[in-house]
């Protein structure tokens, strides 16, 4: 189960830390900076706890608590203030808190707070936005946790749609450089003669066009992370330029002499097969050595099918706030999905189901609501593998497949013929050997 939980306080930084910290555990978290935001969302939406600030800005936590527990009694309220006395603290418990905290509060302890009234005690795990229970998951997540307080550049390998980026977000917030930019870059979308000044900037009169100077995404990541999607679509030239950077942490700006030194941790992603561009020498063998100091491959759905039903009620959660609805899947949807290819991954299946959720207003997905491109498919049974001698079987596949043309044809051979791709004099042929 997926707890949901608000964030009361007028402190942006802090709400939002709170808020990031929880996300982690695996909550999910909606934030407000004021008392009226707070009794709104809790009016509108089913919360589990509240996390609520004593003093804001247009009235007092307690008003707000009053507020709140008068339409949900029994909803969980977490009290902090900067302003702690016993007088305070015993108010807030009679009008129904749980517990009253004092600021500065360590985000461990409220977090352990949290987990003590809202156990997280299903198996599903999260990483970043995905959630999982294949142990091929788990086991990525486990080698992050050991490097991820580290230095060490990462590569992501994996088809598109596997959740690269969801991956590479969830490494920077788990890491030491987490209140530092994440900047991100795909290398395929962007032109050759424009990757350079993206990547290091620009100075003004670079060239034509160059009205202002401009800081690169290396500059802009400075003390975080710089994501590089699609790194196999780097020319050799730019490899080049990339590998300058990571050895001697310094960028110089088109137009400029002037080298001026960076901090950044690198993630690059591809879903090419980077091993076989370094032997055909269409990537570098130096830059490879130095991105894939970890190497990660994330498997596709179709390879950890008891993912998609987690990934199926995490999607939908998200599309019943985000709409207003109450939509959920049915078993028998849930089980044809495990039989789609899934050539797309998680970006095709959140697709699918996001474009069902938009025409259903209420009550259970069915294999009836799937886009027919995809309904078919789940329909389609697997082949079973025949038993007998090959001759034999391939005649009694051709009997059947010619039987079921004459049916559609109504009896008529020329077209029969037509369906089966071959000639009528060829279909009699081998109609006259059948009724041998």
């Amino acid at each position: 189960m997926t707890y949901r939980i608000m964030v009361v306080d007028d402190e942006v930084k802090l709400c939002r830390n709170i808020a990031i910290k929880l996300e982690r555990r695996g909550y999910k978290v909606d934030t407000a900076y004021d008392g009226k935001t707070a009794i709104g969302l809790s009016e509108r939406t089913a919360y589990d706890a509240v996390i609520l600030d004593y003093m804001l800005t247009d009235m007092t936590g307690l008003d707000v608590l009053q507020a709140i527990k008068q339409g949900h009694p029994s909803l969980l309220i977490f009290m902090l203030t900067a302003y702690g006395n016993v007088e305070n603290a015993v108010m807030a418990m009679k009008l129904g808190a749980v517990d009253y905290l004092n600021k500065p509060i360590e985000l461990k302890l409220l977090a352990e707070k949290i987990e003590t009234a809202l156990p997280l005690t299903g198996t599903d795990e999260v990483v970043g936005t995905i959630s999982f229970v294949s142990d091929q998951m788990k086991q990525i997540r486990e080698m992050l946790e050991r490097v991820n307080q580290t230095e060490a550049s990462i590569l992501l390998l994996g088809e598109s749609g596997v959740g690269k980026t969801a991956l590479a977000k969830w490494i920077h917030q788990e890491s030491h450089r987490s209140e530092h930019p994440f900047i991100s870059l795909n290398c395929a979308a962007i032109p050759e003669n424009l990757i350079e000044s993206e990547l290091f900037g620009y100075e003004k009169g670079a060239f034509t066009g160059a009205a202002d100077t401009r800081i690169g995404k290396f500059e802009a990541a400075n003390q975080g992370t710089i994501f590089l999607d699609e790194i196999g679509e780097m020319s050799l030239a730019t490899q080049a330029k990339l590998l300058h950077v990571i050895e001697e942490k310094r960028i110089i700006r088109l137009g400029s002499h002037q080298e001026r030194y960076v901090d950044v941790r690198i993630i690059a992603a591809t879903n090419r097969n980077i091993g076989e561009f370094v032997r055909v020498g269409k990537f570098r063998e130096d830059l490879y050595y130095r991105l894939n100091l970890v190497e990660i491959v994330i498997p596709p759905l179709r390879q950890r099918k008891e993912d998609i039903a987690v990934l199926v009620g995490q999607k939908l959660q998200d599309l019943n706030m985000k709409y207003g609805k109450s939509v959920t899947a049915s078993e028998e949807l849930k089980k044809a999905f495990e039989s789609l290819p899934w050539q797309g991954n998680i970006r095709e299946l959140f697709n699918v189901l996001e474009r069902m959720h938009i025409l259903k207003n209420t009550g259970h997905l069915h294999i009836g609501d799937l886009p027919n491109n995809l309904s078919v498919q789940a329909d389609r049974k697997p082949l079973e593998t025949p038993a007998g001698k090959l001759q034999d079987v391939l005649e009694e596949v051709e009997e059947k497949m010619i039987e079921d043309a004459l049916i559609r044809s109504k009896g008529n051979q020329t077209k029969a013929a037509d369906l089966l791709g071959i000639s009528r004099n060829t279909l009699i042929h081998k109609m006259k050997k059948i009724k041998r």
